[in-house]
């Protein structure tokens, strides 16, 4: 499977609420991405299993589906507060 990272930076510490915002969405996006990226690594993953491993694979396949699903949910709320700031 794939490792993936996420870049951080430093801020000022005289960020405005907008821009902390702004800053979660994007979070939010990098996030879901790499939880659809899984979801892709798993699922060949699982095609590839030998037979006495597909239920392994299809337990991981199914848990990055769950983890991309909260990520897209957190990342939809962030750009519905953003839409609302």
């Amino acid at each position: 499977m794939a490792v993936y990272t996420i870049m951080t930076r430093k801020r000022s510490s005289t960020a405005s609420p907008i821009s902390d915002l702004i800053d979660a969405v994007m979070d939010g996006y990098i996030t879901w991405r790499e939880e659809s990226a899984a979801v892709e690594a798993a699922y060949h993953a699982w095609r590839r299993a030998s037979p006495n491993q597909r239920t392994v694979a299809f337990d991981d396949y199914f848990a990055a589906l769950d983890r991309e699903e909260q990520a897209a949910s957190e990342y939809r709320r962030l750009v519905e507060l953003a839409e609302a700031a």
